[in-house]
């Protein structure tokens, strides 16, 4: 492998050491149930659902085994989806299932070798060519991408002399660019990936859960205890959530027109916590979520369901 050395500017130069291998001001107001499209995907409980916005009917999407997944995505066409597994007896293996979510047969599977055999909780994320799969940074390997038959195309372990590690996030950008979280910064690699710039320096002692609408306009992000929108090159931040408890995050319709908030948070001991599932228009206007919801806010209960539906773990819009 060669080592490359790299500069970028935010305030002050920032080393990288790179292993190789808007406020939109629009008219739209919040639909009801048969006006809002596609489905939305998560985990709640011991199942992971899809709901159809358009009939407002829930399904189970597919079994997973709670035991040995780590993570699942769907591709932003929602043709395939990626389950990523541990593997019984070794820990030094992660498992990547490509699957046909209408047939649930897979497509292809690998076996990925962790180059740090302690951490066997890694998953991935599709890229928007459904082409490559975005590794989360755990406590060693940083970021990593690899082609679908599991080979390392890129490696990025250290920015500024400091390890990428858990708790950094990274979400794939159009065009197969990266978003990433660093330190108190968010930032930006596009292919292939020599070279980092700063989206916005975030001088808060709390944030994250980056997201991004598909055409890579917006971002969508969590400070402190709600919800923030802002364009992709770092302005134009506005608050768009408030409630009396607080917002995991937010993630984007397929049209980038409203956001699937995770409203009424209450963190877990053992999972990432439980959320309301709470949809606002995506349009820099701020807007009551949670416990009584302002008019505005559309609140998911599925069909013949009188509690508003909960999530936990991971959610899509697809």
């Amino acid at each position: 492998m060669k080592k490359r050395k790299i500069l970028f500017l935010v305030s002050v130069i920032l080393s990288v050491c790179m292993v190789s291998c808007s406020k939109s001001n629009n008219d739209s107001e919040i639909p009801r149930d048969n006006d809002l499209g596609g489905v939305l995907l998560y985990d709640s409980g011991e199942h992971t659902y899809k709901l159809d916005l358009g009939t407002n009917t829930r399904s189970i999407y597919f079994d997973r085994n709670t035991y040995s997944l780590n993570g699942w995505d769907v591709s932003w066409d929602g043709a395939i989806r990626l389950e990523t597994s541990g593997v019984s007896g070794e820990i030094e293996k992660v498992q990547f299932k490509l699957v046909n979510p209408e047939s649930n047969t897979t497509v292809k599977e690998f076996i990925y070798e962790n180059p740090n055999s302690e951490d066997r909780q890694i998953s991935g994320l599709l890229s928007p060519n459904n082409s490559l799969i975005l590794i989360q940074p755990d406590f060693n390997h940083g970021i990593v991408i690899i082609d679908i038959e599991g080979n390392v195309k890129h490696h990025l372990p250290i920015v500024n002399d400091t390890e990428l590690t858990l708790g950094d996030k990274v979400i794939w950008l159009p065009n197969n660019s990266i978003l990433f979280t660093f330190d108190k910064f968010i930032l930006k690699s596009d292919p292939p990936y020599t070279s980092i710039t700063s989206v916005k320096e975030m001088n808060y002692s709390d944030w994250g859960n980056i997201h991004a609408n598909q055409d890579g306009s917006k971002i969508a992000l969590r400070i402190d205890k709600h919800i923030y929108l802002m364009k992709a090159d770092g302005t134009d931040l506005v608050q768009v959530t408030e409630s009396d408890r607080e917002e995991r995050e937010a993630v984007f319709s397929p049209d980038g027109r409203h956001l699937l908030v995770a409203a009424n948070y209450y963190p877990g001991t053992f999972h990432s916590g439980t959320w309301d599932l709470n949809i606002i228009p995506a349009d820099g206007n701020k807007y009551k979520v949670g416990n009584n919801p302002g008019d505005e806010v559309f609140v998911i209960q599925p069909n013949k369901m009188g509690n508003v539906e909960k999530a936990r773990n991971w959610m899509l819009w697809r």
